[in-house]
């Protein structure tokens, strides 16, 4: 698939060679940047706090609004304590580097992102979830007394598939585990309001860890970590989180002020996905999840063949650069019922 330069906002239609084509790709799924009330909550945000801010979290001089996102974020997702970072592959650096030092092994699953992986981590990618899970409950039943970080997504987003995670609950209890959960693209979607799956997993016997990026549904170039007292302690005392530069602040006093706005959008999501999963319900070869706007094919080519009828899907090569590229349809807030109709007749 080749690539499309533009040079303006992406939106549910985009010119490109003198012609107009509904986009169904990126990971905007709530389509806050299509929003006016949430560009002039951003822009009062930077014009409260200027473009950025050039200063540790812990200098003398600090901005209320990142411990009031925290502490509000925290809330909402039913946990104990949050650190806000600048970006999502930060929260999963991070991440991964504490749970190196304090676990005795770490697990990773086939779909589990980059940003929460130790560079030299061997895993096998090509693993299903299943497999994955069973090998885990075996291999704890041979250990004794080990510490061991399980890391995972929320969302397989190339199959599409929503991971649950009650298998931990088979575990030997003769170890203790860390689950560290991927919520990038959890968050606005799935969980609690559009606060991810913290309290959705919170009651499993591992200590709980979700971080992710707020890039993406939510729209806030910036990312989050999730967890009890001593591990948001230990992030917090990290060279890492003392060095890093926050996000911007006034992004960060937009997300405070635009929670009825995501919720209004998250609204009509559900409603797309409704009207285009009930479109395409008898359609063969595809497959998606209920309530995540992702569609894949079960063949390859479907790119080409939508872009001649002047529709973008995502079409790219993941999880490594010499693998196939994945044909996927990415459903957003932005779409309008007739792009909606207009795409599922074409299909």
């Amino acid at each position: 698939m080749s690539h499309h330069p533009i040079a303006h906002k992406i939106d549910r239609a985009i010119p490109w060679e003198g012609r107009d084509y509904l986009y169904f790709s990126g990971t905007a799924y709530l389509g806050m940047g299509n929003v006016q009330k949430f560009e002039d909550l951003i822009t009062a945000g930077i014009r409260q706090y200027g473009p950025n801010h050039g200063a540790s979290r812990f200098s003398n001089v600090q901005l209320e609004v990142y411990d009031q996102l925290e502490g509000h974020f925290a809330k909402k997702a039913g946990a104990p304590y949050a650190a806000l970072l600048s970006s999502g592959f930060m929260t999963g650096y991070i991440c991964h580097t504490l749970l190196g030092d304090m676990a005795d092994e770490m697990w990773a699953a086939p779909d589990a992102h980059p940003a929460i992986l130790p560079p030299n981590l061997i895993y096998n990618q090509d693993k299903t979830f299943l497999e994955f899970t069973t090998d885990c409950i075996k291999k704890s039943q041979n250990m004794q007394g080990k510490t061991v970080a399980i890391l995972s997504n929320a969302v397989d987003t190339m199959k599409p598939a929503v991971h649950n995670f009650e298998w931990v609950r088979s575990l030997s209890p003769e170890n203790t585990y860390y689950l560290l959960i991927d919520d990038s693209h959890a968050f606005g979607i799935l969980g609690r309001e559009i606060y991810g799956t913290y309290s959705q997993w919170n009651g499993l016997p591992v200590n709980l860890v979700v971080a992710g990026s707020l890039g993406k549904a939510l729209a806030i170039p910036a990312g989050i970590i999730l967890g009890d007292t001593k591990f948001i302690g230990k992030v917090r005392s990290s060279p890492l989180f003392m060095g890093a530069s926050p996000p911007a602040p006034g992004y960060c006093q937009a997300f405070l002020d635009a929670e009825n706005l995501y919720y209004q959008r998250q609204q009509l999501l559900k409603e797309n996905m409704a009207l285009f999963y009930r479109r395409i319900k008898d359609l063969p070869g595809l497959s998606y999840e209920e309530h995540f706007p992702v569609v894949t094919f079960k063949e390859r080519g479907w790119a080409t063949k939508l872009l001649e009828e002047g529709i973008i899907i995502s079409s790219f090569s993941y999880p490594r650069a010499e693998d196939p590229p994945i044909d996927r349809i990415v459903i957003s807030a932005y779409h309008q019922q007739s792009d909606l109709e207009r795409l599922a007749t074409v299909m």
